[in-house]
């Protein structure tokens, strides 16, 4: 069964901003003490990181660590009054763009490296059909764990994902658009019959033209 799919990115391309950032934010103004302490152990990852000693995926799952201290329904209350202080950075141009995607696609999708954990639930009441991001070995599960489930959703893992989504619903797929504020999602961009870069929250037709500094830190 045929099946045309509009995918987007999340950071920078629908949300103005880098979710998991924003989000320890958010919590360092709730539990400011608790906060300084984790960063302070967290700096030595990031340390370690950026000689190459650890990679980014053990940094990311390092970086989750203070929710582990908390029950299932403490998270998702934080996650929910961290989106009723944020749902004003997606862009305005989305829910028009929504719109017409609708009408385009059998399924509009966000696929992120972001948790998926923090913004499943917001994007789906958003009116997005399916959600892929980092999985965390706690989701859904009554203990967090700041661990990774899997891999890191990024670059071809977010080609890989969308397949083995499509295989398992016995789906023949064709993305008809993807929208992206990045290179790290050129194996999606390579696919797609139409191309679409968010520069400055503005929508451009086309891929970027070259790596960004997060891009040459984060996405090698």
């Amino acid at each position: 069964m045929k099946k045309k799919l509009v995918v987007y990115d999340f950071d920078k391309t629908i949300y103005d901003g880098e979710t998991g950032v924003n989000f320890s934010v958010f919590y360092l103004k709730k539990y400011p003490l608790k906060s300084i302490l984790f960063l302070i152990t967290y700096s030595r990852y990031l340390f370690l990181y950026l000689f190459k000693i650890v990679n980014l995926s053990k940094i990311k799952e390092k970086y989750f660590k203070f929710l582990e201290s908390h029950t299932k329904k403490e998270i998702q209350d934080l996650i929910d009054e961290f989106w009723e202080t944020k749902k004003s950075k997606i862009y305005p141009w989305v829910k028009e763009e929504l719109k017409k995607n609708k009408k385009e696609a059998d399924f509009v999708i966000v696929s992120s490296a972001s948790p998926l954990f923090l913004i499943e639930n917001f994007l789906l009441s958003q009116g997005f059909d399916v959600i892929f991001g980092t999985k965390f070995v706690g989701d859904n599960q009554k203990k967090f764990v700041a661990q990774i489930n899997g891999k890191n959703n990024k670059g071809d893992e977010k080609v890989k994902k969308l397949n083995r989504w499509a295989k398992q619903n016995n789906y023949e797929i064709e993305i008809v658009k993807f929208y992206s504020d990045s290179l790290a999602d050129k194996p999606l961009y390579d696919i797609a019959k139409q191309k679409f870069w968010i520069k400055r929250g503005k929508i451009l037709e086309g891929m970027p033209k070259r790596k960004t500094l997060i891009d040459k830190l984060f996405w090698n």
